[in-house]
């Protein structure tokens, strides 16, 4: 089977397997951003609808750890510290936001159509690509690799 095909199995494999689990990644996550929350600003109420909000956080977070998992060539170690890495991205990316953003302390939540918001959103989509690329572009290469039969064959002529 192509190295192509064999990573996009891969992958949807184990986004299913994560998703089966997605109720509980999002309350752990959500309790762990209330801790992080907590530990920079013990005055801040966390809203009571934050899971809600965060649920999207929850399903980037499963696509990073897939694409991670289902890249080839990277050893568990090395995978078990760039899954390590994105969760610290994604935690501060939500802590910040989360906190000074969309629900700033003693202000309204910001409206669906603000600026801030929206921006958020694009971040916290593209942000699993971002880092497995960042992270995984030295074994990425067998993905995207072409035959050089056809290209040599081309020279020659």
């Amino acid at each position: 089977m192509k190295p192509k095909y064999l990573f996009l199995l891969k992958f949807l494999g184990y986004s299913l397997v994560l998703f089966t689990f997605g109720h509980q990644l999002l309350h752990g996550y959500a309790l762990l951003l209330g801790q992080g929350i907590h530990i920079g600003n013990t005055d801040y109420q966390i809203p009571p609808h934050i899971e809600d909000f965060l649920y999207g956080s929850s399903m980037t977070i499963i696509a990073f750890f897939a694409l991670i998992l289902a890249t080839p060539g990277i050893a568990a170690r090395k995978k078990a510290g760039l899954i390590a890495i994105g969760l610290i991205a994604f935690f501060l990316t939500d802590l910040l936001f989360v906190q000074f953003v969309v629900f700033p302390q003693g202000q309204p939540a910001s409206n669906e159509d603000s600026p801030a918001l929206e921006i958020y959103l694009c971040i916290k989509w593209m942000l699993p690509f971002l880092l497995w690329i960042m992270t995984s572009y030295p074994y990425l290469g067998e993905l995207v690799k072409q035959k050089k039969a056809g290209i040599d064959s081309f020279k020659n002529t």
